[in-house]
This record gives structure tokens, C-alpha cells and sequence, in this order.
């Protein structure tokens, strides 16, 4: 590997993958995903050189969106913010909530609060399908019962309760009170359900359509965009909160590349940093994003605080030669 470029994300030898988070003449700063620390690791050029090569295109989503450095004055590191913690804590916190992941019998209940969530959004799922599933939500919009529409649509989001909490509450109703508005949201939204996956145009149509909803108050639209999609694909589509899931994905270090109107780059890298995050949480019985989605919320309302301080390089398994560059 002949040139290193800041923001590259990289292969180590022994320490994995891993993101150029800085670099100096004689120095490279990687964090690497697999380093119980949220520093970047200081290695010594040119030495380091050999033992780094490109990440491969499939290992490069999970760190695509760790950009939020800072040097630290004291170490000399560079480091990402103190509420980010590894997966495997993560993990830990979430079955601290769920003891037996997502088989535990207060996920999979009734519950209370929180623990409610999954069990009403599964049911706004089954909901959505009774509803709309099979074509009958494309005829009744040519048969231009709107009313009927926005009916069902209101019922199955009130059901799941999705997209109203704290600063990212937000509600369909007032949007669809339009009759025109309405129509051609279910037209987009219908259109952009029926492809075999997610595509930027029809995706860029359904915000397009509910941008034009009346907005007096200025509720946020991500969420007016992403929830009914999710209640009906949980397979594939992922609800964006801004505020729940900006801080998940700057504490799990997740790509998002977030901007505040909805867009096709931002929901795109969400769903892919989604599907790789329910692919390492398969093992506690992760199915679909609806328990992406949870795991995001429990980490993100109940992780604490993590302030670790950097490893000495003799407190690692890699030798001060591999870790440091004092020069």
C-alpha cells in the first residue's frame, strides 16, 4: 500500500478493520473496530505500510461513518466521543434490558413503555398487510377512496406509536388532512413499496410528496417518510428518527451521513449500516430491522457514558513498535 488518504478505511494484518483518522510524516492514526478503546491507534510509517492493505468493498459500511475525531492534547491520540462504545458492550447493554435477546419474554410481550415497542410494531406490521397487503391498497386508490386510505394508514401508525417520541414527534394526520396531498403520497408511497428493493427515484418521490404536506408546525419529516414504509417492509426499510437515531449511529459508530431533509444518501446508508448491525445481532435471534430498530433504542436511552482512557502499548497484544510513534 503506497498511499494512505484520510477518511480510507484499511485491513490491518492483526488488528483488523479499521479507518485513517488522521495523518502525520511519520505517523498514520487508525481506529479499529475491534480495539476496546475509542482511540486511533498511532502506528509508525513506513513500517506500518505492509501490514495495512484496503478494506474490501463488503467490510466497508460498518466503519463509513466514524468520522467524529478530535486529538486529544494530553495522549497525543485522536479520539472518537466519549459516548461511543464497541458492539460488544453494546451487546451487553442490551441484554442487561433483554437477558435472553430477542427471544426474552419481555421483548417478545406485552410490556410496558419501551419494553412495548417491538410487540406494537409487529402488530402495526400485521396491521399494514390486513389493510394494504396484496394490491388492495393500489385499488383503493384507483378507485380514488382516499378517505379510506388515510383511515387505515392513521390506524396502523397509531398502533405502533412509531414515530412519536420526544424530539422526533411526529404524526402523519395532519399531512394527509390534504385530500391532493394524500393522493399523491400513497401514489409514491405504493410506487416505492412495489420494487424488489429500495430505489433512489421512488425513494426521492415519497419525501418529495410529503414535503408538500402542510407542515405548519415544523415536525420533522424523516420520520413522516419512513414510517409507513417500515411498518409494511420491517424487512427491508428502517424508520429514521433524527434525533434517536443520529445518537445511535454516533454511539455504535454506524454510516449515516446524516442531513436533515430526507434523502436518498442518508436513508441508503442507514439501511445498509441496519443490515450489516442485524447480521452481528443474528446470533441473539435478531430476524429483521424491526430488532435493529429496538437494539438501537435500548443502546441509545440506556448505554452509559464510557470515559476509558487509551491503552499503554504494553497493555496490548501488539508490540510498542506496531502501536506507537513517539517520533
Amino acid at each position: 500500500m503506497s498511499e494512505f488518504e484520510k477518511g480510507m478505511l484499511v485491513q490491518h494484518a492483526s488488528l483488523g478493520l479499521g479507518k485513517i483518522v488522521a495523518l502525520e510524516p511519520k505517523a498514520v492514526h487508525v481506529f479499529f473496530v475491534g480495539r476496546d478503546s475509542r482511540f486511533a491507534a498511532k502506528l509508525r510509517l513506513p513500517g506500518a505500510a505492509s501490514l495495512l492493505r484496503p478494506a474490501e468493498p463488503g467490510e466497508r459500511a460498518w466503519l463509513g461513518g466514524v468520522s467524529a475525531f478530535a486529538l486529544d492534547a494530553g495522549t497525543g491520540r485522536y479520539g472518537y466521543a466519549e459516548t461511543w462504545i464497541p458492539h460488544e458492550e453494546a451487546l451487553e447493554r442490551f441484554l442487561e434490558t433483554y437477558p435472553k435477546g430477542f427471544a426474552d419474554p419481555l421483548y417478545t410481550g406485552e410490556g410496558k413503555g419501551r419494553q412495548a415497542r417491538p410487540a406494537r410494531i409487529r402488530r402495526a406490521h400485521d396491521a399494514w398487510v390486513a389493510a394494504f397487503g396484496d394490491g388492495q391498497g393500489e385499488r383503493i386508490l384507483a378507485e380514488g377512496a382516499v378517505p379510506q386510505l388515510v383511515e387505515a394508514a392513521l390506524a396502523v401508525e397509531k398502533l405502533a406509536g412509531a414515530s412519536q417520541s420526544g424530539a422526533d414527534k411526529a404524526t402523519l394526520a395532519a399531512g394527509l388532512s390534504d385530500p391532493a396531498a394524500a393522493t399523491a403520497f400513497f401514489a409514491a408511497l405504493f410506487e416505492y413499496l412495489a420494487t424488489p428493493a429500495p430505489e433512489q427515484g421512488r425513494f426521492e418521490a415519497l419525501a418529495a410528496a410529503v414535503a408538500a404536506f402542510p407542515n405548519e408546525a415544523g415536525v420533522p419529516c424523516w420520520p413522516l417518510v419512513t414510517v409507513l414504509p417500515f411498518l409494511a417492509r420491517p424487512d427491508r426499510e428502517m424508520l429514521l428518527r433524527p434525533k434517536l437515531t443520529s445518537q445511535a449511529a454516533h454511539r455504535l459508530g454506524l454510516e449515516l451521513r446524516f442531513a436533515a431533509e430526507p434523502n436518498w444518501t442518508t436513508y441508503s446508508t442507514l439501511l445498509r449500516s441496519s443490515e450489516q448491525l442485524l447480521e452481528k445481532l443474528r446470533a441473539v435471534g435478531a430476524q429483521d430491522l424491526v430488532d435493529v430498530e429496538a437494539f438501537l433504542t435500548v443502546v441509545t436511552t440506556r448505554a452509559a457514558v464510557r470515559t476509558a482512557a487509551p491503552r499503554a502499548a504494553a497493555e496490548t497484544d501488539e508490540t510498542p513498535a506496531e502501536i506507537e510513534a513517539e517520533e
